[in-house]
């Protein structure tokens, strides 16, 4: 104990937490050992180390560091607070992720100090968001349950064990909700045929076809000679009762502490169990594994997963199955050479008939610890979260995760996003049909009370979603200048929600938000696009096409009143007429019968006299304007002269011709008389007849 510091955690709890180290002291292989509750007094004892640097950087200040560039999607988005009242000051948590997408999550808090330190359900539908804790332990009493453990059965049953110190000896008790969390059934011990010594570290898994038949182990010391080992159970009957007797699963004669066990089923409802086994001291602790194919009927060989042949600490395991029955064990592993502890995983694809050498998972170089791995599966996909000290500094444990790809595992990421004075560690990890990861964990911080700094705890969460978005910017519209419209994105969808989202409206005009109104200050086509974001970064646009009406009609210049003589060519200019998006027709009406369609010309009115002119101009939507104008046309003396001088001319020319008809009609009676016979005497005149009045001959003829 002398390794450790007591410090009060917030108010008085009801057990004591030993961390037992297993390489001297180590805080990189620790695991949780509970003792028997105490009267009303919690204490927690942590690693000395990580206290002090805790309360060390409260005090004098953290020492900033330049901003790191943005983590790339997907990523882990913003921490939230998962423990509240009435069970707040969570530690050790328990996930699953079922499949309707919900997240379900036991943990144990701080219940007042009536009941003390119960065990707390809690869900989310996006890992954001968390209903308000429900007690699941039924007892009246002040004494400790903690260590929960958390599946779900196909239809998404919620059943939990726990260890229990309500009879006076930790023992683990089970309860089930089909209620999808809103009631609890009433608790049942599952160790039945044992009631002393303490019973910890529980683990369950329910059948894959039969969801009454109920699998359960945990760490036992009810033979102080074997020292803790590892015990089984099950349920035929959906948790109402426990079949005993419960069975040692280890085989080892000798006093090794045997602990940290972890149960899953397969597919084909074999039961599978792995622990960390001590028992071969030269070798240290292992990791140990052993298969029912009868349901836990009975047990085959004992086998050792980790194929390494130094004395290195193997620790902390954790199991799971996937859907194509595949077995994944990891554990924390000390036998890598020259990086410290590390988190080591194998995958069996042979039932468990054997397991290959396990990969180092984690990807830092360094020699830092990390530790308390914890596997989720679903489908063929599986993902695994540690503690990791890889960042070092002031906040010496983070979260880290990776992704199993169906060959090897994935680049490590960072869950926690905090740089203050946290510690993170006890992290749980559920992943749903698509992907999405989410994580939650047990976050120590340092909160600044004088005159004493005090350590506060809580569960925390974060989500990697890695489905984008989908974003809907709505049909194709038609508007009108400088008419507000609405744009509506309301219809873009994200499997866990949408953080946020801007709208671009392609006029250089810009706004957050799904929904916004604007108005376009010039027509024409625009193309408006919707971004939208989800909590982990991923994006999606979608376009909407928006036509805006010229609703503007033109500006006719080049009119204007104007006087000038008649006759005189007047030149009219109407290119400076304007339109915002342009003049495509002209008009000039000049009031005197005549026009043209030019934007400039020239016109001569032919007579004197006012007129009333006008200039249309049309612009391409079919706006139009008109302006008139007044011309005055003022007679011209010249003109008059001109006018007068044409008339004597034309009387002269009718004179001219007259004349001349005269003088060709002597002429032609001459030309007659020349002709007549020169003898025979007068001819005989005709018979006396009246004057002819229309005979026009001149000169007139005699009688």
């Amino acid at each position: 104990m002398s390794k450790g510091l007591l410090i009060r955690i917030f108010e008085n709890r009801s057990t004591r937490v030993k961390y037992r180290h297993a390489n001297g002291g180590d805080l990189r292989s620790a695991r949780v050992m509970l003792r028997r509750p105490s009267a009303r007094g919690f204490k927690a004892i942590f690693v000395l180390p990580i206290m002090i640097a805790l309360v060390a950087v409260a005090l004098l200040g953290v020492i900033a560091t330049p901003a790191a560039a943005g983590p790339a999607a997907p990523y882990f988005g913003a921490m939230v607070r998962v423990d509240q009242a009435p069970g707040y000051q969570g530690g050790q948590s328990s996930m699953a992720i079922g499949s309707d997408g919900v997240v379900y999550l036991a943990y144990s808090g701080w219940g007042g100090s009536t009941t003390g330190t119960d065990v707390f359900f809690t869900k989310s539908s996006n890992g954001r968001s968390w209903t308000v804790p429900l007690r699941v332990n039924d007892d009246a009493g002040g004494t400790a349950q903690t260590e929960p453990s958390l599946t779900l059965d196909p239809s998404n049953n919620i059943y939990i064990a726990w260890t229990d110190g309500r009879s006076g000896n930790n023992d683990v008790y089970f309860s089930k909700s089909t209620t999808g969390g809103a009631s609890f059934s009433p608790n049942v011990r599952v160790n039945i045929d044992v009631t002393t010594n303490a019973q910890t570290e529980p683990s369950i898994a329910v059948d894959s076809v039969n969801p009454h038949l109920i699998h359960a182990v945990w760490t036992d010391t009810r033979t102080p000679a074997n020292g803790p080992d590892i015990y089984y159970i099950n349920s035929t009957d959906g948790g109402l009762s426990f079949n005993p007797p419960s069975v040692r699963v280890n085989t080892d004669a000798t006093a090794a502490e045997q602990g940290a066990p972890a149960i899953a089923v397969a597919p084909d409802r074999s039961v599978h169990i792995v622990w960390r086994d001590p028992s071969n001291a030269a070798k240290g602790p292992d990791i140990y594994y052993v298969k029912s194919t009868n349901l836990g009927a009975s047990w085959g060989t004992v086998v050792t997963v980790n194929r390494d042949t130094g004395n290195a600490a193997q620790v902390e395991p954790t199991l799971a199955v996937n859907a194509t029955g595949a077995i994944f064990v990891a554990w924390t592993d000390s036998s890598f050479t020259g990086t410290g502890p590390d988190i080591a995983a194998t995958v069996s694809t042979n039932g468990g008939a054997s397991f290959p050498v396990a990969v180092k998972v984690n990807d830092d170089t360094g020699t830092v610890q990390q530790g308390q791995p914890t596997l989720a599966v679903n489908g063929d996909r599986a993902q695994l979260a540690w503690s990791d000290y890889r960042t070092g500094g002031p906040y010496p444990y983070a979260i880290y995760t990776s992704s199993y790809t169906g060959v090897s595992w994935s680049a490590n990421v960072r869950v926690n996003g905090d740089t203050g004075t946290n510690f993170e560690a006890n992290p749980a990890v559920g992943i749903d049909a698509a992907g999405d990861v989410v994580a939650a964990w047990t976050s120590w911080s340092v909160v600044t009370t004088f005159p004493v700094p005090i350590i506060q705890q809580g569960i925390l969460a974060s989500v990697r979603d890695v489905v984008a978005p989908i974003a809907s910017a709505g049909s194709s519209a038609t508007m009108d200048q400088g008419t507000a419209a609405s744009f509506d994105g309301s219809g873009s969808a994200d499997n866990l929600g949408i953080a946020s989202a801007s709208w671009d409206f392609g006029d250089g005009s810009t706004a957050m938000g799904l929904m916004d109104s604007h108005s376009y200050a010039n027509p024409g086509l625009y193309t408006a696009t919707l971004t939208v974001w989800d909590y982990s970064g991923n994006a999606a646009t979608a376009t909407r096409s928006v036509t805006v009406r010229d609703m503007d009609a033109p500006i006719p210049r080049g009119g204007g009143d104007r006087t000038a003589d008649e006759g005189q060519a007047l030149f009219f200019d109407g290119s400076a007429s304007s339109d915002n998006v342009g003049v495509t027709s002209y008009l000039w009406d000049f009031g005197d019968g005549s026009n043209a369609t030019t934007a400039t010309t020239t016109h001569v009115y032919a007579r004197a006299g006012t007129y009333t002119a006008k200039l249309t101009v049309k612009d391409a939507a079919g706006n139009t304007a008109t302006t008139p104008f007044t011309v005055t046309i003022r007679p011209s003396g010249l003109l008059t002269y001109i006018e007068i001088l044409g008339g004597i001319v034309g009387l002269l020319l009718i004179l001219v011709g007259l004349l001349t008809w005269m003088l060709l009609g002597v002429r032609k009676r001459d030309r007659e008389q020349v002709h007549r016979p020169a003898s025979g005497g007068h001819p005989i005149p005709p018979p006396p007849t009246d004057a002819d009045p229309l005979d026009m001959g001149l000169p007139p003829r005699g009688p």
